[in-house]
């Protein structure tokens, strides 16, 4: 076999139209954001609250909200594209989101803040206009000083404000050089008016990493947002924080002092629907091919309206799936993967990696618990005939295993469904065939 990247080019794309990273905000990305973008046009519920939002003058704070996978990130960045690039009223904006992470503090979040911009406008003007300017520079200087400080101790570093890796450096993401908050928000509030000078009417900055901390330190994470409270009242500033739903209600709403400062309700995204996914992927297609309808479509529609089914909407999903799926078929396999085909590899990936974690006892418990929607300790325990305390053993193991994840509580009720890459456990008829 020849080692060459081009697992797509078989198909006659230049690139995976399956992707399932957010659209990128830049011009020379090989999907430009405003042809690629589908669903919740401008017409939208949607695309009209955010866009009332960037209407309201002096900057905002507002919550983007959606189960995974459904393109909420995608859907933020398409608009701060169209807010930099085609607004009358421009809003400048960094080229990437921000990760909120749980050790942070408020001159932790200012600074990753600071730095973003930096990084924007290092990209923008120049380094050398950035370094000939007295308030860039010293900000340059002091964000180097955090970076340097922050991950002294890690083993892999990254870009300010696209998070750290490594367990020491997390734990180090506090360790902000001496520099007390009155002086951060004045930078913020130069820089804004820098921004202003340079024809831009506001900022946008965009975080996300709230589904994770959502999971593990909720609390903190309520602290956290009463921190910062009033670093998002900067003027100037318009600060879109991307979350799962219930975020607002229940992180949010409880801080009355924080929720006052929020924009209205949340803007929900639900999943796409069947017509407008399979209008994404065809404009991928198009999109990436090497050469004008000259293509062939990996799978058909048929089966991208079964995982449509099967994964409630989600678009991430469906996309990884069938990158799952081509990833698995031999490169001289000619043309369109058949369904049948399709459905067995998936069906086998997930018994592979339920298999190589689970009990066989456990397995048949989580193959039923793929055949329902949603499923509670006490409808799992009739549906096998087990008892209750053991039931809640399996569901604490799949939990651990991120086989299946809490839904909703209802009273002391706690509704789960299983993950995603294993719900076609429940489709598989017990001869190996896929309902």
């Amino acid at each position: 076999m020849e080692l060459t990247q081009n697992l797509w080019e078989r198909f006659g794309f230049r690139d995976n139209p399956f992707d399932t990273r957010a659209l990128s905000l830049s011009n020379n990305a090989l999907l430009p954001i405003t042809k690629a973008f589908v669903g919740r046009d401008t017409h939208s519920k949607e695309s009209r609250l955010i866009t009332n939002f960037f209407r309201n003058p002096g900057g905002g704070r507002v919550v983007v909200e959606g189960d995974v996978g459904v393109g909420k990130t995608t859907f933020v960045n398409y608009h701060r594209f169209r807010w930099e690039h085609e607004a009358r009223d421009r809003l400048l904006t960094p080229s990437s989101e921000i990760s909120v992470y749980s050790t942070w503090t408020a001159q932790a979040f200012v600074m990753s803040v600071l730095g973003s911009l930096i990084g924007r406008f290092l990209v923008l003007k120049g380094k050398k206009w950035v370094h000939d300017h007295d308030l860039l520079s010293e900000v340059a200087a002091l964000t180097q000083v955090y970076i340097e400080r922050s991950l002294r101790w890690s083993v892999s570093i990254s870009v300010l404000g696209t998070g750290v890796g490594g367990s020491r450096a997390t734990e180090r993401a506090t360790n902000v050089p001496d520099v007390g908050m009155p002086q951060l928000v004045s930078y913020l509030e130069q820089i804004s008016s820098l921004a202003h000078d340079e024809g831009f009417a506001g900022i946008t900055l965009h975080f996300d990493n709230m589904e994770l901390l959502m999971q593990t330190d909720r609390e903190g994470l309520g602290r956290f947002f009463d921190e910062i409270r009033d670093v998002l009242q900067t003027p100037g500033f318009y600060f879109v924080f991307v979350a799962p739903t219930g975020f607002f209600q229940g992180i949010i709403v409880p801080l009355e002092r924080v929720r006052s400062i929020f924009f209205g309700q949340p803007i929900h995204l639900p999943p796409l629907m069947l017509e407008e996914v399979l209008e994404v992927i065809h404009r991928r297609y198009e999109l990436l091919a090497a050469e004008p309808d000259r293509w062939i479509p990996p799978v058909s529609d048929n089966l991208i309206e079964y995982l449509y089914k099967l994964y409630d909407g989600k678009i991430r999903f469906i996309m990884d799936s069938i990158g799952n799926i081509i990833s698995h078929m031999p490169e001289s396999f000619p043309g369109t993967v058949p369904d049948e085909l399709a459905h067995a590899i998936l069906l086998e990936l997930a018994r592979q990696k339920a298999g190589s974690l689970l009990t066989s006892t456990e397995l048949d418990v989580l193959t039923e618990a793929a055949r329902m929607e949603e499923f509670t300790n006490a409808a799992l325990a009739e549906r096998t005939g087990k008892l209750k305390q053991n039931i809640a053993k399996y569901i604490d193991r799949f939990l651990e295993l991120n086989l299946a994840y809490p839904v909703r509580k209802e009273s002391k009720q706690v509704f789960y469904r299983v993950a995603e890459d294993m719900r076609i456990l429940g489709r598989e008829d017990g001869h190996g065939n896929i309902e």
